[in-house]
């Protein structure tokens, strides 16, 4: 998976944050987040402008690809898919 997509933490509805499951993965120290219903787990970032991203590795394979995107889509989240 070589690009990747990105959504504004503030942009997850409220109920979706609250519902999810947040950890800190121990061999990375990255922080990782479990949304209800999202196909992939996303990684939570603070940009230097202070706002959080989530970055999700958009897949290769279609189906996984339009399952993220459908799922994003359906909670209206906007996202940007970068290479």
């Amino acid at each position: 998976m070589s690009a990747h997509a990105y959504i504004q933490y503030a942009a997850v509805p409220q109920p979706l944050i609250d519902s999810s499951i947040q950890r800190v993965d121990s061999a990375t120290q990255a922080k990782l987040i479990s949304i209800d219903g999202c196909p992939l787990t996303g990684q939570i970032d603070v940009l230097s402008d202070n706002r959080i991203q989530i970055e999700f590795p958009w897949p290769r394979a279609a189906e996984l690809r339009y399952a993220l995107g459908d799922w994003l889509v359906y909670h209206g989240i906007p996202y940007t898919v970068v290479p």
